[in-house]
């Protein structure tokens, strides 16, 4: 994205008039294993007590305008649903650990996967946290099965 360019260069030569004469340790996304790799240091830092706050703030950023950019690309071949479901069995979860993991009821995992209750923003925090998935990914707008 070139608007991230543009503010890390001007930002980069404003705070850091010599950096342009050292490697960068961390560059702009480019491929999912760079993606994968950049989460997880980035949750090693985070859980570590002595973590460098601008360094998480460098990753976030890069770990967003990443996500951003595959959200522009679409992507994300499921709809929110299939894609719950698919991460559910991918990590060999039942409704119930899912449930358990993301502190909500049974009842409205189970209501989600059969189509029968909408995936809220703040479920859609939960799972994408707890699966490492952008999430805007679970709020792309679906269809609801009507109940007779």
């Amino acid at each position: 994205m070139q608007v991230w360019r543009i503010i890390l260069t001007k930002l980069r030569y404003k705070w850091f008039p010599n950096l342009s004469k050292m490697n960068l340790r961390y560059t702009v996304i480019k491929t999912l294993e760079q993606y994968t790799e950049y989460c997880e240091i980035l949750e090693n830092l985070v859980s570590s007590s002595s973590a460098e706050s601008e360094e998480i703030e460098l990753l976030s950023l890069l770990i967003d305008d990443y996500n951003d950019r595959l959200m522009k690309n679409d992507r994300f071949e499921f709809g929110p649903v299939e894609l719950f479901a698919e991460l559910i069995e991918e990590n060999n979860l039942t409704q119930l650990e899912v449930s358990k993991r993301l502190n909500v009821s049974p009842q409205l995992i189970n209501d989600v996967l059969k189509y029968r209750r909408e995936i809220t923003k703040n479920l859609a925090m939960k799972l994408a946290a707890e699966f490492k998935v952008h999430f805007a990914a679970f709020l792309k707008p679906y269809e609801l099965k009507r109940v007779r």
